[in-house]
Order: structure tokens, then C-alpha cells, then sequence
């Protein structure tokens, strides 16, 4: 079965602003051939290409070569069926130099943002919220770890202390 190839790939016609449907910007090929294409894209290789077609030097200036971005249509069209394509570490797509961070620090600062702080404002006023907490708290009263909790603190000083505080008034 025959792929439509974009020439200039959706993603960069997206970025020039133009149609990529437009008549010399495709070319049908094979599956793996368009994989290879792709792959060629990646590693700056337009041999795989122009097997198919030879197109017009403006298209090949618009090209991107050496973007991960051709990456990810490589794999997922060679199915696992090509050597050689590998999309870890400094091949995917989303690769940022190697530079890992920890979630938890990264969450305590995205929690502290006015932005952050804001929205969960809103959503805590909610009624979906309001709804959902209710039904939270009621299935826990009735769990049995609820239950056994409340037993023990009955029966602690802390809790007949406050009994008899609130008994008072």
C-alpha cells in the first residue's frame, strides 16, 4: 500500500504558514520508503528521497534536515521493521540535552506560582470540587480504617479530654 509523503513535512508547512496539500509538495511511496525518508530528514539525508523524486530546489531549501521532529514518523512507520532507526536518548523528539529534573522540587515551585494559586482557588470553589470532597468524605467515615481510628482516640487522653471540654459548654 502506497503513503502520501509530505515533501515538506505538515510540521514545517505549519510553521511557514502554507498548505502542505499543495501538488509538488507530496509523492506516494512505499511504507518503509517512507520511513526511510523520514529517518533520511533526521540524519540529514535526502538520498532516500530523491529515489522517489527530484523536487524543485525552493522545496529542498524548505526541507528540514536534522530535525528529531521527522523522528517520530520514521518509527512509527517502519513498525520495528528497520535497523537503524532509534528513537532514544538524542533521537526523540523530546530530548532537552539530558537535563533531568527532580517532580517533587518542580511541583513545590509550580505550586507557588500566582497561577497555580489562582486556578486551585477556583476549582476549590467549585461545585465539582464540593461534590466530589463530600463524596470522598463520606465513603471514608464509613470505611473500617476510619471507624478503628476513631476507637482509638475515643478511648486516648487527648480525645476523652476533648469529650468533657465539649461537654461543658
Amino acid at each position: 500500500m502506497k503513503h502520501k509523503h509530505h515533501i515538506i513535512p505538515r510540521y514545517r508547512c505549519k510553521e511557514l504558514g502554507i498548505d502542505p496539500d499543495f501538488d509538488e509538495n507530496y509523492v506516494m511511496v512505499e511504507r518503509l520508503d517512507h520511513a526511510r525518508i523520514h529517518w533520511g530528514y533526521k540524519c540529514d539525508d535526502l538520498e532516500p528521497l530523491f529515489e522517489y523524486i527530484t523536487p524543485a530546489q525552493w522545496i529542498i531549501d524548505l526541507i528540514p534536515r536534522g530535525d528529531n521532529r521527522d523522528v517520530g514518523a520514521a518509527v512509527i512507520t517502519a513498525k520495528g521493521e528497520l535497523d537503524g532507526i532509534d528513537h532514544s536518548g538524542e533521537n526523540n523528539p523530546m530530548w532537552k540535552g539530558g537535563v533531568t529534573y527532580d517532580m517533587k522540587e518542580y511541583d513545590k515551585k509550580r505550586q507557588q506560582t500566582p497561577q497555580y494559586k489562582e486556578y486551585h482557588k477556583k476549582y476549590r470553589e467549585s461545585e465539582q470540587y464540593k461534590e466530589r470532597s463530600k463524596a470522598y468524605h463520606k465513603k471514608y467515615r464509613e470505611s473500617e480504617q476510619y471507624k478503628e481510628y476513631q476507637k482509638k482516640y475515643k478511648e486516648s487522653e487527648e480525645g476523652r479530654a476533648k469529650r468533657e471540654e465539649w461537654l461543658k459548654k
